[in-house]
């Protein structure tokens, strides 16, 4: 049955009317829940019980254990103390040197030093020092004062309490006069530095103005100091007697007669200018390029001042040199003891360097490095060495012996008498047969050889420094001496010493 629609002006717009022909939908969806919804429950439930099972899986699975081992245990370093010149060895744990100080109770008083500083980290076979503090006298215009301090060279002991020197103060440490310049150099402990600060004195010479810092005592004095040439016709305003004090001024009245050299021509002449560059232009006689003038432009112009002009030209050359390769050693377990195998040849490189010459007059004057660069760069000669130990056997007079290793040296022979009466070996044997003498970089001390002609004997001995390390001394009695002056072959016999060279240096022969 057909409802009509509700219309504003209802009076009762919010009750609704069903139309019983259609289906109710509330209805329809009670039958599918009915028939599908449990399913779906299901399924929810199951998916959410199996993601708590994964999860109490992964909370619960065994947690690895790790081992310790020693590469996790740090290794004790071998650390040198020297404090105050008392030097001490010990074995420490420590990662800084702040650790160690704090291991071994050192406690740091006030203006002590440490070095390297306490967050460095400590390495194996490092010296730290401690420089204790003293005492130290300074005077300064007269004005003393102690100073605590850990510093022995008096720059350093003046630049650790911020005293700062200028280049004509007068200096004296312990009554001795020094410089700023050979303070740093100073060898002996300072106890008493005294300073006498320079004062401030400006120089009105014609039209340049010179101020210096000096320590002289009269205005004459100073101004000789100054490196001012004074003619008899000059005068100084002050007195050359007046005493020197600070921030005064003294003016130079003067003629100014120069000479002036360029191209080879010296030119004498008198001029107004008051430096150098007025010189040069008012001479008309200008600087090209790299020219420069002795002295410099800005410094004041002196009577019979000599002011030469340098003609500067330069070049630039480019040289080829050849750059030589390394050799390196890699040591090889598969290939028997003294096998070498070259594995890469080396190859030497090229390089190509720029130096700038600079010629001044015309004469070489001066060579500079502009740029090296490298065309071809060299190749590292790699050479593998065996350290296969190979047991062999080689018949005695005393039967059957193994041995390791066969050298070919030289074979001379010695006895006390021509010792002078010396039987005593360097390890403390007595002087015999048995004994034999030999490099020890090659046949280590006590070892065991046979020696054809000779038979066995021990590495007891050395001797004086040979053309070649492949010799060997073939010790006697006086009694029984035979002179030996010929190579032989030498087996080394086991036992194998716990410490043997296994890259032994080129064979050459005795010259």
């Amino acid at each position: 049955m057909y409802q009509p629609p509700i219309l504003p002006d209802d009076t009762q717009p919010h009750h609704i009317q069903h139309d019983d022909t259609q289906p109710n939908p509330i209805v329809v969806r009670q039958r599918w829940w009915q028939r599908r919804g449990r399913w779906l429950l299901l399924a929810v439930i199951a998916s959410t019980s199996l993601t708590l099972m994964l999860t109490l899986a992964l909370l619960l699975r065994p947690t690895p254990t790790k081992i310790i081992t020693s590469i996790d245990t740090p290794a004790l370093k071998s650390v040198t103390l020297n404090i105050g010149g008392q030097i001490t060895t010990i074995q420490t744990g420590a990662s800084t040197i702040a650790d160690i100080l704090e291991e071994q109770e050192i406690v740091l008083p006030e203006n002590d030093t440490i070095i390297p500083a306490p967050d460095a980290p400590l390495t194996d076979g490092m010296t730290v020092t401690i420089n204790r503090a003293r005492e130290v006298t300074v005077s300064i215009n007269g004005d003393q004062q102690t100073i605590n301090t850990p510093f022995e060279n008096p720059l350093d002991i003046l630049s650790n309490a911020g005293i700062v020197l200028t280049d004509n103060d007068d200096i004296r440490v312990d009554g001795t006069k020094a410089t700023r310049e050979n303070l740093q150099l100073w060898t002996v402990p300072a106890n008493n530095i005294e300073i006498i600060t320079a004062m401030t004195l400006t120089i009105l010479d014609l039209d340049s103005t010179i101020t210096i810092k000096t320590t002289a005592d009269t205005i004459g004095d100073a101004v000789f100091q100054a490196g001012i040439t004074l003619y008899l016709t000059d005068t100084l305003s002050p007195p050359a007697d007046t005493l020197l004090t600070d921030n005064i001024t003294v003016t130079i009245n003067r003629a100014t007669p120069i000479e002036l050299v360029v191209d080879g021509v010296t030119v004498s002449a008198r001029t107004k200018a008051a430096t150098v560059d007025g010189v040069l232009i008012e001479m008309n006689a200008p600087l090209f390029g790299l020219d420069y003038v002795v002295p410099a432009g800005d410094t004041p112009i002196t009577e019979n001042m000599t002011i030469e002009i340098i003609r500067v030209t330069e070049e630039v050359v480019t040289e080829t040199e050849t750059i030589n390769y390394e050799t390196t050693y890699q040591a090889d377990a598969e290939r028997p003891l003294d096998e070498k195998v070259t594995l890469q040849a080396g190859q030497t490189g090229i390089a190509e360097t720029r130096t700038r010459i600079r010629y001044e007059n015309g004469i070489e004057v001066s060579r500079s490095l502009e740029e090296t660069t490298i065309t071809q760069a060299p190749v590292n000669a790699v050479i593998a060495y065996g350290t296969n130990i190979v047991l062999n056997t080689v018949d005695t007079p005393e039967g059957p012996r193994q041995y390791w290793r066969k050298l070919r040296v030289y074979a001379t022979s010695y006895h006390p008498e021509a010792l002078g009466g010396d039987n005593v070996t360097a390890i403390g044997a007595t002087l015999e047969k048995g004994v034999i003498g030999a490099d020890p970089r090659i046949i280590p001390w006590r070892t065991e050889m046979f020696v054809p002609g000779y038979g066995v004997g021990m590495m007891a001995d050395t001797g004086g420094a040979r053309s070649s390390s492949y010799w060997i001394d073939l010790g006697y009695s006086d009694a029984d001496w035979v002179a030996w002056y010929h190579y032989v072959d030498v087996y080394l016999l086991t036992p194998i010493p716990d410490e043997i060279n296994y890259l032994l240096p080129e064979w050459t022969a005795i010259r």
